[in-house]
């Protein structure tokens, strides 16, 4: 049996699923044949008691919400779906898909984990750029209402240097991190 999945991993430690903060996951739970019936649930680590309990649904075939968390059954697919919108740093951790039985809940272990999304690591070298921009208009204007003096222009052409260097590595910089967030947003097939 194969089936196609959105960054993960199967490992003997659980389904790895791997997203950026602000986008949605889709994890996926596969069941035996004798559970089409029995009500399915998403819970977090410890996952010991109803409070752990993130969404659960009842009937198959209807989609349950609960705020960020969505749950279906596909009865034909022998799995159900957990659906977290809005995805956020905390969110990374281990968690279970669970099928509600009267002595032991079969649990089956999933890992989520989550990476700081791209527009929280621009937002610094936005402003970083921007300093710089102004230290360097400032500069200029000095250089301008203060000519002669060749300590003042010599300073003046360094920082201006130093300025556009800056530019060029901030620009290498995140044309390097857009790569690295582009691989991982790759489909993996995985063989079960």
């Amino acid at each position: 049996m194969s089936f196609t999945c959105n960054l993960c991993v199967l490992m003997k430690s659980g389904t790895v699923y791997v997203s950026t903060e602000g986008e949605t996951v889709k994890i996926s739970c596969s069941y035996p044949d004798r559970h089409i019936n029995t009500p399915k649930y998403f819970c977090r680590d410890p996952c010991t008691s109803s409070e752990h309990v993130l969404i659960k649904n009842v009937k198959p075939d209807q989609v349950v919400s609960d705020g960020r968390y969505s749950l279906i059954d596909s009865v034909n697919g022998r799995s159900f779906t957990v659906t977290i919108k809005h995805l956020r740093l905390t969110d990374s951790g281990v968690y279970y898909c669970g099928l509600d039985q009267w002595f032991k809940d079969t649990l089956k272990k999933v890992n989520l984990s989550v990476h700081q999304g791209k527009y929280s690591n621009s937002f610094n070298w936005s402003f970083i750029y921007f300093y710089l921009l102004y230290l360097h208009l400032f500069i200029v204007c000095v250089l301008i209402f203060i000519p002669g003096s060749v300590t003042v222009v010599c300073a003046g052409v360094m920082l201006f240097l130093v300025f556009w260097i800056i530019v060029a590595l901030v620009c290498i910089y995140s044309r390097r991190s857009d790569a690295k967030s582009r691989c991982k947003i790759m489909n993996i097939n995985i063989l079960v």
